[in-house]
């Protein structure tokens, strides 16, 4: 989400031939799984999942936790698709779409709504072949919906392959109360199609980026997928 990335774009990787490199993984992931397709010419057509919002986070003023999946392509430079099924802003948590798109390193939301504790999130980003397109849907228990569309651009040649589950935003300070005290977030019931064909059991590999607190990502199976965290004592 936009708040990191900035910070990521500004302080981008500089290669031997000084040319400044950034994409995803961001470093403002903890930890995430991943699964990429089996070719990097390919194209993840839907992918769709479910989660509880967890319990608010131990102290509000010491994180920006973001619950999300999504997709991009498999170097990781192109449009991060995110539907963000559940963010802390200090006051609660809010579902809503976003987009950063590294070819152009700008960001798009659509707008925040409020969900609860306990609420379940349903959502769904698939590909739309005639505009090169995605659409975006969400949906919690409570009736809430948020939905949003984004057209990849001209520049962008390579397709979305890779999808990602993540925990985003570490806590101020390293403050584990920045996180929930669950100490867990689930999703279920994922669903990947691939060229327009279900993808019976997607192999999804668990990684850690800049975690703190203890977080990892355990993947339980192929429709199932676990962030785990230390919490406050």
């Amino acid at each position: 989400p936009r708040m990191v990335r900035g910070l990521v774009v500004a302080a981008a990787v500089v290669g031997i031939c000084g040319v400044a490199r950034a994409g995803d993984p961001s470093g403002g992931w903890l930890t995430y799984a991943v699964y990429q397709s089996p070719s990097a010419t390919d194209t993840v057509t839907r992918l769709s999942a479910r989660m509880v919002v967890p319990p608010e986070i131990e102290d509000p003023r010491m994180g920006m936790p973001a619950f999300w999946f999504g997709v991009q392509t498999a170097a990781g430079d192109g449009a991060l698709i995110q539907p963000i099924m559940s963010k802390w802003l200090g006051s609660g948590y809010y579902m809503f779409q976003e987009i950063f798109d590294w070819t152009d390193e700008n960001d798009k939301q659509s707008d925040t709504i409020l969900v609860k504790p306990g609420e379940s999130i349903w959502a769904e980003v698939s590909y739309v072949e005639a505009t090169r397109s995605y659409s975006m849907n969400m949906t919690s228990s409570s009736g809430k919906v948020s939905n949003f569309h984004y057209a990849l651009l001209p520049a962008q040649k390579a397709t979305e392959a890779a999808a990602y589950f993540v925990l985003e935003h570490q806590p101020f300070n390293g403050d584990c109360k920045g996180l929930p005290p669950s100490g867990q977030v689930r999703w279920t019931d994922i669903a990947v199609e691939v060229n327009g064909k279900k993808v019976a059991n997607p192999e999804w590999q668990a990684k850690e980026e800049s975690p703190v607190c203890g977080a990892k990502t355990v993947v339980v199976n192929s429709t199932a997928i676990d962030i785990t965290w230390t919490p406050a004592t």
